[in-house]
């Protein structure tokens, strides 16, 4: 998949979730990649991209020992129940190093997952991770 089809897959997939949950689900969302010198920023969606690049290492620490690329396959993903704010919610590997990184940095996962419309919204989550897994960016 290439990067303006995994955009309009992820916007989708974001607009789905906001429509059956009622609220944002997630609210910002960045394709970064893994490199062996650190994160490159593919593509950003959201209102704080000076803010999301120079807070970068500190928002993705929840959620820093399941980035591992050596250790994370395609469809690989994860939740954190320690992101609030700015701190990442959750991410997919969507393709060889390339994980899609996702927050609401106006709630937490623990109020996110609270609401009961979260579990009928689960299937928009699962579809965007089929269609990485079908077929992975590169």
């Amino acid at each position: 998949m290439n990067t303006a089809a995994a955009i309009d897959r992820i916007e989708s997939a974001l607009i789905h979730l906001e429509s059956t949950v009622g609220e944002p689900v997630f609210n910002e969302w960045a394709l970064a990649e893994k490199n062996p010198t650190g994160w490159r920023l593919i593509e950003y969606g959201g209102s704080r991209k000076e803010g999301f690049l120079a807070d970068f290492n500190t928002d993705i620490a929840a959620l820093k020992n399941t980035l591992d690329p050596a250790q994370t396959q395609i469809g690989d993903f994860a939740f954190s129940h320690e992101g609030h704010g700015t701190g990442f919610d959750a991410h997919m590997c969507v393709g060889q190093n390339i994980f899609l990184l996702l927050n609401n940095t106006a709630k937490s996962t623990a109020e996110i997952t609270h609401n009961p419309k979260w579990t009928a919204a689960q299937i928009h989550f699962a579809e965007l991770l089929e269609a990485f897994i079908a077929d992975p960016m590169s």
